[in-house]
């Protein structure tokens, strides 16, 4: 009986060691969709009430804004984070953005939320302008609400820019002490990537993936008066990481935290079903193909800063001919 009282005091020991010993974990984050949903609607609720919110309407207007935004630089990061810090670290920076409207139907208030990330302190934040798009004919009194991973409610004050063409922009929350992911144009095919998003509405969802193609794409639309326009040029990412619609506007990201893309769209690459429902479609193999905007598409809303004033000289110097 002795030796087996020794035996379990040194295994005490042992565990308690080996606990002591191990790294420091940071705290678990753990998603609660309902608890999530039910804040938000507990929280827009009031600021409807408040008459804090912009009508939807308003803002989906002054998506003609086609004018850069000053941002505030923010350096690369090089420090390369595991999968697990990664998340965390972008998930400081990342929304839930989109409309909260009292439904025509049941009369309720719901929340449809796409994807935003800050790229600014001072509450700037990119996501798709398709997201302002969204109000339907179920939609009444609908306005734009960012929320992030703790749940708070941020109203979506105005439209700073916005490149229609692309399917970006940046709007102004009333926040302040953001935490911006930087910029990195120039990903190569191959890369691994990372993208946080709320697909269907499963919130801050993480999924690993690759960079499967750097290519270029020009858009047709045609506008209310029956015009084919052509878009010009825009270059894209192809990706395999993956995400689902909830997710536009989600941040793509590099393995430190660099933001390198932005979720547009989601195709299906299978044959299209014949258009007379008669006929029986062989099947069809099918993958997803998703588009995410690259980098250098979505700072061309950011205002290049101006140059010092010695180079601002020595150029106008070369212009005269001295």
């Amino acid at each position: 009986m002795l030796s087996s009282m020794r035996m379990s005091i040194l295994l005490g020991c042992w565990l308690w060691l080996v606990a002591q010993s191990a790294p420091a974990q940071a705290p678990r984050f753990v998603m609660d969709d309902d608890a999530f949903l039910d804040r938000i609607a507990l929280t827009a609720a009031k600021l409807v009430k408040q008459q804090k919110l912009v009508p939807l309407d308003r803002l989906k207007r002054q998506l003609e804004r086609s004018r850069e935004v000053t941002l505030a630089p923010v350096p690369l990061s090089r420090e390369k984070f595991s999968p697990p810090d990664l998340y965390d670290r972008v998930r400081e920076s990342t929304f839930a953005v989109g409309p909260f409207y009292r439904c025509a139907d049941c009369e309720e208030w719901h929340f449809t939320g796409g994807t935003g990330f800050a790229v600014g302190e001072d509450g700037v934040i990119s996501t798709c302008c398709h997201i302002l798009n969204a109000e339907e004919e179920e939609m009444k009194d609908a306005y734009l609400i960012a929320v992030d991973s703790t749940g708070r409610v941020f109203p979506v004050r105005r439209v700073l820019a916005a490149d229609k063409e692309s399917d970006t922009c940046f709007l102004k929350i009333d926040a302040t002490g953001l935490k911006p992911l930087p910029f990195r144009p120039g990903v190569r095919t191959g890369e691994p990537v990372f993208c946080l998003s709320h697909p269907g509405g499963n919130h801050f969802m993480f999924a690993q993936g690759m960079v499967a193609r750097v290519m270029k794409n020009r858009d047709t639309t045609v506008d209310a008066a029956g015009k084919t326009n052509v878009t010009r040029p825009i270059l894209y990412l192809n990706i395999t990481a993956e995400y689902a619609p909830g997710s536009s506007g989600a941040p793509v990201v590099d393995e430190s935290g660099n933001v390198v893309g932005q979720v547009t769209s989601i195709a299906d690459a299978g044959e299209p079903l014949p258009e007379d429902p008669s006929q029986t479609a062989p099947a069809s193999p099918s993958v997803p193909v998703r588009f995410c905007l690259a980098a250098e598409e979505i700072v061309r809303l950011v205002k290049p800063p101006s140059a010092p004033a010695e180079a601002r000289k020595t150029t106008l110097d070369r212009e005269a001919g001295k």
